[in-house]
């Protein structure tokens, strides 16, 4: 499980930080560059995600039912972010040169908002779910730090 979650976290952790500098640059030239990095291979390093849960699930049932109880609304964030990072990229393609600019934008907003919530629901895991301000303000920092890994 360990493994599997390191996986996903250098492996996806390339493509969010891609998605999270893509508005960075310039030239569309460039953002397609950038897109083309990790286009053949993008949607495969989330596998390594589901793995993780999935041996969460049948190794420790009543782990899993804690700590995804707690995180909800984390996980559920981070599903939206991940949805919308896809979308964008495959309509991204298919779109014409005047709309790659509104999908280049969704693009980066569904990689900041998957890569702060994996941040979020880090520092939560580290406090020990506590949902106090000072735990919470500490888990919002986590989750922009760890935006600010994945841009690296």
């Amino acid at each position: 499980m360990a493994l599997a979650m390191l996986a996903y976290v250098i492996l996806d952790g390339y493509d969010l930080g891609v998605g999270a500098l893509l508005l960075n640059s310039d030239s569309a030239a460039e953002r397609s560059a950038m897109i083309a990095t990790i286009g053949p291979f993008w949607d495969a390093n989330e596998t390594w995600l589901v793995l993780g849960v999935g041996v969460l699930l049948v190794a420790f049932p009543q782990a899993h039912g804690v700590i995804l109880g707690a995180l909800y609304l984390p996980v559920a964030l981070m599903l939206v972010g991940l949805t919308l990072r896809g979308v964008a990229f495959d309509f991204r393609v298919k779109a014409r040169a005047h709309h790659r600019p509104l999908w280049d934008r969704a693009f980066q907003a569904g990689s900041l908002t998957a890569a702060g919530a994996q941040g979020y629901m880090l520092g939560q895991l580290i406090t020990g779910f506590r949902s106090d301000p000072a735990s919470m303000a500490f888990s919002a920092l986590i989750g922009l730090c760890l935006i600010g890994a994945y841009r690296l």
